[in-house]
């Protein structure tokens, strides 16, 4: 089975947050950085640029920490670790597990559905990926 993980090269990205805007689109039907599964944070003063999204851990704490049955599971056919967010009882102990989650910016929460979500590597064709005009997000296929 073969395991993709994001990738994100700042050197190339242009602060467009192009990838922001489609995954909120595609998942949640809006144009909102907030309900992105992706979280691009820019120090202008600096000139540098960041990503957070789910690094598709090999042994996923969110997974561990979930209380509730079948409101996590692993993707067989990419890997991911998936929200099932018709399961989700929005606890947040995914969220808290995560050592990757600073601030929610990779495992975020929904108020109005009061669901958690994350990134779920669109089925293996990454919206975000796709959406980058300059190529800084690319989906990369680890050895097992």
């Amino acid at each position: 089975m073969p395991k993709f993980r994001l990738e994100f090269n700042g050197a190339i990205c242009r602060w467009c947050r192009s990838c922001e805007l489609i995954c909120s689109l595609i998942h949640e039907g809006a144009c909102s950085p907030s309900l992105s599964r992706i979280t691009i944070t820019i120090d202008q003063f600096n000139a540098e640029v960041s990503a957070d999204f789910c690094r598709q851990c090999d042994n996923p704490a969110c997974l561990r920490s979930c209380p509730v049955e079948g409101a996590m599971v692993i993707d067989e056919r990419t890997g991911a670790t998936l929200i099932v967010e018709d399961h989700c009882n929005g606890c947040g102990s995914c969220a808290e597990a995560c050592p990757f989650n600073k601030e929610g910016t990779v495992i975020k929460f929904n108020p109005e559905r009061k669901v958690y979500f994350k990134c779920d590597l669109c089925g293996g064709k990454p919206a975000c990926v796709d959406a980058c005009p300059t190529g800084a997000l690319r989906l990369k296929e680890i050895e097992r």
